[in-house]
Formats: C-alpha cells, structure tokens, sequence
C-alpha cells in the first residue's frame, strides 16, 4: 500500500457513525497519522485546518492526518474549504488533501441507488439521501464499501459497476480488507472534477473500458412539454424499458415555465427540478436541454427517443409561450436557493 506523506491529509465521510470510525481508525494505524474529526458544518473546517497546519509555520514536520467528517449536506462544501484552507496553508505546498475516502454501507446504497421509488410523489424523509450517496461518490478518490456480506454477489457486482458508471476513475475498495488504500487522487483537482455527468456535458472522451450503454447525452434547443415530460418520468423510465437510470444531471427548459432554466438532478428514483437564476435567451445560459444520464445496461435509442417525444411539436412551438404556460405543469418546481 501506498503511504501518506508528510503533510498530507485524507478526508474520510460517512452517514453511519460506528463505519466511519472504525475506517477513520484504520487509516490512523495504517499510515501512523493523526486522528482529527471534523463537527459537520463547513465553518468549523477552517479552525480544524488550522491546527493541522501549526506545525509548519516555524518549519515542523506535519504528520500525516486523518480527518472524520460526518455526511450531511453540506459536505463538499466542508471538504473544498479544507481543501483551500490546506493549500494556501504555511509550507509552499507542504500540505495537501490526499484522499476523499467515501465510507459506503452496501445494503443501504443498493436499496438507495439499485431499489424502486416513487420519482416524484409525496416528500419522503429520506427523499435526500440517494443524492447525498450519489455525492459522496462523486467526490471521492476511493468508496470503501463496507457490509458486503450483506448483499448476494449479483448486487455486489451491480454496486461496484454503479459506483464506477457514476466516478470513473474512483477507486473501489472493500472495506472487510483493512485501510482504504492511499491514492494521492484529491491532490490533483478539485473535488468534483471527475464526476462522470461534469465530463459527459463537458464532452469529454469516455473513459477507456466505460460500456457505451452507461451514459445517454440528450440536447436540444426545443422545451419539453411538461405533461408528456412528467409521464415520461413516472412511467417510461422503469429499469425493464430502458435500463437501470442511476443518476441523471443537467438543465431543461419546461414550456409552462416561460423561459426559466431548471437544473435537473436524480438519483436512484427521485428525482428534482430546481429553478435557477438563469433565463433562456440570456448570454451564458443553457440552450434548451442539457441533458445526461447514466446507468447499468441503458438503451440509448430509446431514452432518446423518449425524451424527443416529450419536447414541443411544431404546431406547439407556433402556439407561443401564452399557450405553453396554460399546460398543466405536475413537474417538481423547488425554488432557486437564496
């Protein structure tokens, strides 16, 4: 196994207590680190950050350290301050994020991710959840998936194609084999960077190996209908027409909206639209739709296919915007955040 440096920092996340400790822990042993937690909100990072950094103000070593974060969600945010806070530390570059280390229980990420849910019907307590989990993915440099022994091989070998569909280049690791492995992946951009849908909408090439069948583009400078657009969610989505749809980003344009941009985002089976302050027609603003999903075993064609179905006919788009915001919009609508 790879060491952690002097000076270097891994960032480890989890929603359950006793798994996030006792990984935290082992990457303590392992790499003879320090042991620091962090209280899950962004501004206690930068006094946490500071005490890691002390040493290196009169010429110290700075062991390495391993930094506990409980997943709420507000996490990237916690993790890109210390980030910043460890990079413009004391040391010309001594110290550095490592590794973000998503400790995942894989019971629960399956029945979040792989299960079925209603996409959007009454708000469920743990609507949040699956996105916080698709998150945390994204952000890592390595999944520790813990409780294995839970799940049948099938669903094992389906968590680890769905964590490697969502964060290509992410390490997978399991969590019954000792200390998460040391990547040194988080020193090399910033955290987020490799999230399959950021690269999919920003064309980048495929990663070698990724099956073609795991990841749909879908743009379009026509609005969708919101009708046809809320059918094609509730029912023409299920895993026996098109594939198994694990996450989907991006923004639409929704005709009853007059002409808001509305950032999309699902995970598992929920689902959400968020306005945003952007309009259409405005400099800088998306298009139309900008669009990616990504999944196990996709149909391509028809996803697209569907989706082209959901957009405005021509006769529709001659009706105008009065017409459009007459339709009757049963879409999610979660107001822009302040």
């Amino acid at each position: 196994m790879q060491r952690m440096r002097d000076g270097a920092v891994t960032l480890v996340i989890g929603d359950r207590p006793e798994r996030l400790e006792a990984a935290a822990d082992a990457l303590v042993r392992e790499h003879r680190a320090r042991r620091l937690s962090a209280a899950d909100a962004p501004g206690a990072l930068p006094d946490l950050a500071a005490r890691l950094v002390a040493p290196a103000w009169d010429g110290r070593r700075v062991p390495p350290a391993i930094v506990a974060l409980p997943l709420c969600e507000h996490f990237v945010a916690a993790g890109r301050t210390l980030q910043d806070a460890l990079g413009g530390a004391a040391g010309g570059g001594r110290l550095h994020l490592c590794d973000v280390v998503a400790v995942l229980e894989a019971e629960p990420l399956a029945e979040q991710l792989l299960g079925r849910r209603e996409p959007f019907g009454p708000a469920a307590p743990d609507d949040a959840l699956p996105s916080l989990l698709a998150r945390q993915i994204e952000h890592a440099s390595v999944v520790l998936l813990v409780g294995c022994e839970g799940v049948s091989d099938a669903v094992h070998r389906d968590l680890i194609a769905a964590i490697e569909t969502l964060h290509p280049a992410v390490v997978c690791a399991d969590g019954g084999a000792g200390a998460a492995p040391c990547t040194g992946a988080a020193e090399l951009g910033r955290l987020g960077d490799g999230a399959a849908w950021r690269r999919e909408l920003a064309g980048a090439v495929p990663a070698p190996g990724r099956a073609p069948e795991r990841a749909v583009v879908f743009r379009d400078p026509r609005p969708f209908h919101p009708g046809r657009l809320a059918e094609l969610v509730a029912h023409g989505l299920e895993p026996e027409r098109v594939g198994r749809v694990l996450r989907s980003k991006g923004f639409v344009s929704i005709a009853s909206r007059r002409g808001a941009v509305d950032a999309w985002s699902s995970a598992g089976d929920v689902m959400t639209l968020t306005r945003t302050p952007l309009r259409q027609g405005v400099r800088g603003a998306p298009i139309g739709q900008e669009l990616v999903l990504l999944g196990l075993g996709l149909d391509v064609d028809r996803i697209r296919s569907a989706l082209a179905d959901c957009l405005l006919t021509d006769e529709e788009l001659l009706a105008g915007p009065a017409i459009w915001s007459a339709y009757d919009d049963t879409l999610p609508d979660v107001p822009a955040a302040r």
